[in-house]
């Protein structure tokens, strides 16, 4: 990783080769980070673009296949092949939120429905992929991603890849026993000091300041002294006891900082281990992206529900905010996943329904405030 600083606010830019050598490393089984090493997307932009023969040309079917579902699982739908379902809850981007039954192609929007039909039309082509066939096998469709992107990466400052952290989601649920158990004394002291961390606490520790500097999300603002552990959730102080006695019971006096030598070689990311299954309650309205809500559901919310309600519609479709406290918000919902920079996002990603919602909740946000709701 290199640091580059722009305009006082630090960024971190992913060199392409050293990630494509990560992959290779974990086709190859060399690597310890997310399981099975399902990361990223077949066609990172297959929802915002229009894809060309060209682009699909190369595809073995399998990919062909997999690519066409993808647009569906980037929409929430769940899948009726094991094969499919598999795969995809592997994806950390994947949130499957709708039943087959639920699901309806009038949740697509204009780029995606014309790649759904292209790689439909490619994959009839090359003889149908059989789905569910006895035995089935991953890796064909990640040399596929690994050759031919090497790594679908964000020059945009707020990207934020998950395995940055040891453990991306301490923030918002309880870590097990079992998930500390595979992780050596540095990851387990790491991993505590990232909660830390997350919260902006600035490291005496030349070690956890290096580590932690080299991180797009880290920005120490608050010194030790005035750091106080009221600043964490429930989640937070929960896995922060966990994760210190696992530490003192693993060796006495736990891991000792600032030791000659060391390295963050052996740090890996462990957010995969768990599986989180999306419920109607993670959304303010779950459903604005298949029906049209109704304006006496929508008369009833505040000012900032309302703001809120609107940006959750851009945060389906994968909208980095530049407003932090938007930001703030979606990033607590594990469905989230910010994938289109501001300066590439268009309005023409929205499907009719979400497009429609989209007016319905900004005419009543501006109606209560003709300044809108003003966000910190």
């Amino acid at each position: 990783m290199t640091n580059i600083w722009l305009g006082g606010a630090k960024r971190v830019g992913l060199r392409l080769a050293a990630v494509t050598v990560f992959l290779w490393m974990c086709l190859m089984g060399g690597a310890r980070a997310r399981a099975d090493c399902a990361y990223g997307f077949i066609l990172p932009d297959s929802s915002w673009t229009y894809l060309t023969w060209e682009d699909i040309s190369q595809m073995p079917l399998q990919v062909v296949c997999y690519a066409k579902n993808e647009i569906y699982a980037r929409n929430g739908r769940r899948f009726v092949s094991r094969e499919l379902q598999n795969y995809f809850d592997e994806q950390y981007w994947y949130c499957g939120l709708y039943e087959p039954g639920q699901f309806s192609d009038s949740m697509l929007n204009m780029y995606e429905s014309a790649n759904v039909q292209l790689l439909a039309d490619r994959e009839a082509q090359l003889g149908t992929y059989a789905l569910d066939s006895g035995y089935y096998d991953y890796s064909p469709v990640y040399q596929y991603m690994d050759t031919s992107y090497g790594w679908y990466y964000y020059e945009d400052e707020y990207y934020v890849d998950p395995d940055s952290y040891i453990l991306y989601d301490s923030d918002r649920r309880y870590i097990s026993d079992g998930e500390i158990s595979q992780m050596s004394l540095q990851e387990i002291n790491y991993a505590k000091n990232e909660i830390y961390a997350r919260r902006g606490r600035i490291f005496q520790s030349q070690e956890l300041s290096d580590y932690f500097g080299q991180k797009n999300w880290y920005w120490g603002y608050i010194t030790p002294d005035q750091f106080s552990d009221r600043m964490l959730n429930s989640y937070e102080l929960a896995n922060v006891a966990a994760l210190q006695n696992a530490e003192f019971s693993r060796q006495s006096g736990g891991y000792v900082l600032d030791g000659y030598g060391y390295t963050y070689s052996g740090i890996g990311s462990y957010t995969s281990y768990y599986t989180y299954s999306p419920t109607v309650g993670d959304y303010i309205f779950w459903d604005s992206n298949i029906r049209y809500l109704a304006e006496s559901e929508v008369a009833s919310l505040s000012l900032q529900q309302l703001n809120y309600a609107r940006n959750e519609i851009y945060a389906r479709r994968g909208y980095i905010f530049q407003s932090q406290e938007l930001r703030d918000y979606f990033e607590g919902k594990y469905w989230y996943y910010g994938i289109i920079p501001s300066s590439q996002f268009s309005y023409s990603v929205f499907n009719d329904y979400e497009a429609a919602n989209i007016e319905l909740l900004k005419r009543y946000e501006y109606a209560i405030n003709p300044n809108g709701y003003q966000l910190y």
